[in-house]
C-alpha cells in the first residue's frame, strides 16, 4: 500500500513488463511523469540577476547551469521569429568580434515572456536570453574553437512609437 486518503486507498501494481500504474478505487492511472530536472520557476529568479548581476560570466554560468544545460529545456518553447532580437544579435556579435552571425535560433516559452537561442559565429558559438517584458537580455559568444574563453553583452531594447 502506498498511500491512504480518507474516502480510498492506493495501490500500486506492477504489470507482466514492470511498467509501474496507481491504482485508485476502479481506475487505473499510469505512473505520473518524471518531473525535469530543472524548475522553470528560476527563470523569475534569473531575470532578476539579469538586472542587477554586474558580473555576466557568473549569469551566464547561472544560465547554463539551470537551464540550458538540460535537454528537456528546449521542449517548453517553440521557435519564434522575432524582428528585434534577429537585428540586435547581428550588432551585437559585430560589436563583440567583429563577424556576423549565422543560424539564429530562437526558442520562446511564452508563459514566462522569455526567449532564449544560439548561434554560430564562424567556429565560435553563440547564445542569447532575453526577457520581453523587461525588453532586456543578454548575448554570449565562445572563443575560438571552443577554447572556453567567452565574451558578453547585456542589452536593454526600448519601445519605439511608429506614429
Amino acid at each position: 500500500m502506498i498511500g491512504e486518503d480518507k474516502s480510498y486507498k492506493t495501490n500500486l501494481v506492477r504489470d507482466r513488463i514492470g511498467i509501474q500504474f496507481y491504482y485508485q478505487g476502479n481506475e487505473v492511472m499510469s505512473t505520473p511523469k518524471p518531473q525535469p530536472s530543472f524548475n522553470l520557476r528560476r527563470l523569475k529568479d534569473l531575470e532578476m540577476r539579469l538586472n542587477r548581476e554586474k558580473n555576466l560570466g557568473k549569469l551566464w554560468e547561472y544560465y547554463m547551469d539551470r537551464f540550458a544545460d538540460h535537454p528537456e529545456f528546449i521542449e517548453f518553447g517553440e521557435p519564434v521569429e522575432h524582428p528585434f532580437l534577429q537585428q540586435i544579435i547581428p550588432m551585437l556579435s559585430q560589436e563583440i568580434v567583429k563577424k556576423d552571425p549565422r543560424n539564429i535560433f530562437l526558442i520562446k516559452i511564452p508563459d514566462y515572456e522569455f526567449i532564449h537561442g544560439s548561434f554560430w559565429v564562424e567556429s565560435r558559438i553563440g547564445g542569447l536570453i532575453y526577457f520581453e517584458k523587461k525588453l532586456k537580455g543578454m548575448v554570449a559568444i565562445s572563443g575560438l574553437n571552443m577554447s572556453g574563453h567567452m565574451k558578453y553583452s547585456r542589452f536593454t531594447g526600448h519601445p519605439i512609437d511608429n506614429n
